[in-house]
C-alpha cells in the first residue's frame, strides 16, 4: 500500500500555514514547499511500488538488488513515460506492461498522466528559481493538495492491478 497518511498531513499543515500567512512572499515558500514535497512523495512512490512487486515475484535475492541498484536507484524524476513506465517494463517486461495498463481504469491512468505532466512544468520551474520577490504566482498548497488526490488514486490503481495479476 502506497503511504499517504504523512503527504496529505503535510500538505494540510502547509495549505494551513500558507492561509494564515501575513506575508506574499512566505506564502509563496510555502507553495513551493507543497510542489516539491508532493513531488518527492510521487517519486518514492512509483520507487516503492516497483521494489514491492520485485519482492512479491523475485526469489533470487541478487536479482532483488539489480532491481534496487540498477532500475529504481538510476530513475530520477516522475513522468510517467519516462520514469513510471520505463521501471514497469525493466521489471516485468512490454507484453505484461501492456497486460497491467489494460486492467488499469483508463480514466484513473488519464488523470494521473495529465497530472503528473501538469506538476512536472511547475515544478521544473520551481526547481530551478529561487523566490526574489512576491510578484510571482505559484500554485496554492490546495492546489497542490488536491493534485494529490488524483495522483494517489492513480498510482493507488496502478499498485492494485501489480497485486492482483500473476506473472
Amino acid at each position: 500500500m502506497i503511504a499517504r497518511t504523512y503527504i496529505e498531513a503535510s500538505l494540510k499543515s502547509l495549505n494551513r500555514t500558507y492561509q494564515a500567512s501575513s506575508s506574499a512572499k512566505h506564502s509563496l515558500f510555502y507553495s513551493k514547499l507543497a510542489i516539491l514535497e508532493l513531488c518527492g512523495w510521487i517519486e518514492e512512490s512509483m520507487d516503492d511500488i516497483i521494489l514491492r512487486c520485485a519482492r512479491r515475484h523475485l526469489k533470487n535475492a541478487t536479482n532483488i538488488t539489480f532491481v534496487e541498484s540498477q532500475i529504481v536507484n538510476r530513475t530520477y524524476g516522475f513522468d510517467y513515460h519516462k520514469h513510471f513506465r520505463r521501471m514497469l517494463i525493466q521489471l516485468l517486461g512490454v507484453i505484461n506492461v501492456e497486460r497491467i495498463e489494460k486492467k488499469v481504469d483508463q480514466t484513473k491512468r488519464a488523470q494521473l498522466e495529465s497530472t503528473l505532466a501538469a506538476l512536472k512544468t511547475v515544478r521544473d520551474a520551481e526547481a530551478h528559481t529561487h523566490i526574489r520577490g512576491a510578484t510571482r504566482n505559484i500554485n496554492a498548497p490546495s492546489v497542490t493538495l488536491s493534485q494529490f488526490t488524483t495522483l494517489y488514486e492513480g498510482l493507488h490503481e496502478f499498485d492494485t492491478k501489480l497485486r492482483q495479476t500473476k506473472f
